[in-house]
């Protein structure tokens, strides 16, 4: 009876979530798994503490008045200021959706009373002066004070909150179009950070039903295949790499990148909008051109943490990870890449886009969150010190501190989200949910153990499929059904388990942990240890010394009997074992997300190892990261 209880009250809770913002615009591309609903989802790993780490150290303790002071005082010409409001907010409302907190909602209440204050007769919101309007990364800045507008409007069915984005909006209409500005060409990275405020102008469109802003969409689209623009979609479809489409010197070290100006971040955010604009349009094309930029990017870009580019470009990265790359792996990065793979998911119902989403969260995403959530860390290096993030624009802030917390609560929405047939479990951190009138009891100490217990709840005996994401790295797994094997479980995939389920119905899920030694693309000779999404890391803190030069002891296939332990100041940490001259000796390594985090040379990391490697100086030969 009490659990019976328990599924109302959470089904009540996130009732009153529901916003009067209906959309105006059903879609015409229909998406294959819809985002989990407001306070479905409780976490109870790894992820749900970072989580609660997070609202302390950031989302609850944000200074209001530090965000909304520029967009009073307007004193911007070439900054971007104009991004940590949007940024902030967009988080913040994620943290909101997520448990409801009463205290969260007076300050979203308060940060968009603030901000509208500021809006100028024109409908205008921007940190730029007049004469600076629609420069540098003013553009920019608007598509993130959209994107947080719209984000409260959808908590909130605020009316004067819709209306103070469409004045927003209609300012940016205003200035660029057929006979105006071309967007394409407008600020930085060939038009790419202006062009991205596609995402939010087509949620807009969904909102009101205002064809004005979906012809804008679609002028932004068409605005890049201009004699400078960026011809995204073009490029993707003709396959070529994304290191690649937009060749040039580098601006710091000449010769240096291949990728000239492709900036990661700002590519992937105007391919999310192409997303959004095929649901609206159902144009095929446009998503075929995301899929496939998407796969170009992990194939030759991401890294085996999940992340990429070096300084914030992309630079082939995948065959570079030996090599003492600067400025790697920007956190924006990561949180657009795993925001573009959850697009992806949405719309295509593909576990490929789980699995990238999951390797992102476990490694760099939280890796880059200082332990007490006031910080974060602006670049993941795979070896040398992890740091902090410099302020930017001479504020207590920084895109990456502003930005990681948005990767992070997004993270709950993809947990257990709605397929066409019923629940469609894509993550086992240890977690009730509540999806499609069922409860889900997830028990685990995922990712340290691979055994995930799952309690089916539903309301009384019915029939719908349940679905659970096989990940391509579990290649040996087994699945029960009260007791019940079931038969062909493949990796990569979903199984659908379709019955009539009762309440009490009991699945177990057995992954394949087996660590595994991986060879650096590259070539370089070196090798990483991972076990299942979790890839490991020396650190100074654990890894003693012994004598002689090993090699790591793996069979055949890359398996290796490491024992799993636990370590002060880690998550997880594995005892390896090295061969040295016959004899062997154990190198404790620890999760990636815990490695470097007193953010000193302490703490000293190292990722890809040479083989053999000595291990009286297991750190030696690491590089500085270059400034």
């Amino acid at each position: 009876m009490k659990k019976t209880i328990g599924l109302i009250v959470i089904a009540s809770v996130a009732l009153a979530f529901a916003a009067s913002s209906e959309d105006k615009i059903a879609p015409k591309a229909d998406d294959a798994l819809e985002f989990a609903p407001p306070d479905s989802v409780k976490f109870h790993g790894w992820l749900g503490e970072a989580m609660a780490t997070c609202k302390k150290g950031r989302m609850l303790a944000q200074s209001l008045p530090d965000l909304i002071q520029p967009f009073a005082v307007r004193e911007e010409d070439r900054m971007w200021r104009c991004e940590f409001w949007g940024k902030w907010f967009t988080s913040a409302a994620l943290a909101y959706r997520y448990d409801g907190d009463p205290k969260l909602r007076a300050i979203l209440d308060e940060a968009v009373k603030g901000l509208i204050a500021t809006q100028t007769p024109d409908g205008g919101i921007t940190t730029y002066k007049t004469v600076n309007e629609f420069s540098n990364w003013d553009t920019w800045g608007r598509k993130y004070t959209l994107l947080g507008l719209l984000a409260y409007h959808e908590l909130t069915g605020d009316a004067k909150t819709l209306d103070a984005a469409q004045r927003h909006a209609d300012r940016v209409l205003g200035y660029f179009g057929p006979g105006k500005a071309d967007i394409a060409t407008n600020g930085w990275w060939n038009g790419m950070a202006a062009s991205s405020i596609l995402e939010p102008m087509v949620l807009l469109y969904r909102r009101t039903g205002e064809p004005r802003y979906l012809q804008f969409a679609e002028y932004i689209v068409h605005s890049w295949e201009g004699p400078k623009g960026p011809d995204l979609v073009r490029k993707s479809l003709d396959g070529i790499a994304v290191f690649k489409m937009f060749p040039g010197p580098d601006p710091k070290q000449k010769g240096y990148m291949s990728g000239g100006s492709s900036k990661a971040y700002e590519m992937m955010s105007c391919y999310e909008g192409l997303v959004e604009l095929h649901r609206v349009t159902g144009e095929p094309k446009y998503l075929e051109a995301a899929k496939k930029v998407f796969a170009s990017i992990r194939d030759t870009e991401i890294t085996v943490i999940g992340s990429g580019s070096s300084w914030e470009r992309w630079c082939n990265g995948r065959v570079r990870q030996a090599e003492p790359v600067p400025e790697w792996m920007e956190t924006c990065v990561t949180v657009t890449w795993l925001k573009f793979a959850a697009q992806l998911l949405r719309a295509t119902g593909d576990p490929l886009y789980a699995d990238e989403i999951e390797r992102s969260a476990y490694n760099p995403l939280l890796a880059a969150q200082k332990d007490d959530g006031t910080w974060w860390c602006h670049y993941n290096p795979l070896e040398g010190q992890r740091e902090a993030a410099p302020e930017h624009c001479k504020m207590h802030q920084n895109c990456c501190v502003a930005n990681g917390p948005r990767g992070l609560n997004l993270l709950p929405t993809l947990a257990v989200m709605s397929g066409k047939g019923g629940p469609v479990i894509n993550f086992y951190e240890p977690a009730t949910a509540v999806c499609s009138k069922t409860r889900l009891d997830i028990k685990s100490d995922y990712p340290r153990a691979n055994v995930v217990d799952i309690t089916v709840r539903p309301s009384a005996a019915k029939e719908f499929t349940l679905s659970l994401r096989i990940p391509a790295w579990s290649r040996a797994t087994k699945l029960e059904v009260n007791g019940k094997l079931v038969q062909d479980v493949q990796p990569g995939s979903y199984t659908r388990l379709s019955r009539t389920w009762k309440p009490g119905d009991r699945i177990r899920l057995t992954l394949d942990f087996t660590v595994h030694c991986e060879k650096e693309p590259g070539g370089s000779g070196r090798v990483a240890i991972t076990r299942g999404p979790v890839v490991f890391a020396l650190d100074k803190r654990l890894a003693k010394p012994a004598a002689g030069n090993g090699v790591v002891v793996a069979d055949a296939s890359g398996a290796v009997k490491a024992t799993v332990v636990r370590a002060k100041g880690t998550r997880m940490a594995l005892d390896v074992p090295f061969d040295v001259g016959g004899k062997k000796t154990m190198l404790r390594f620890c999760d990636y997300a815990s490695a470097g985090h007193t953010w000193g040379e302490d703490s000293t990391l190292r990722v890809w190892l040479p083989q053999p490697l000595d291990l009286a100086k297991p750190f030696e030969g690491i590089v500085p990261m270059k400034r």
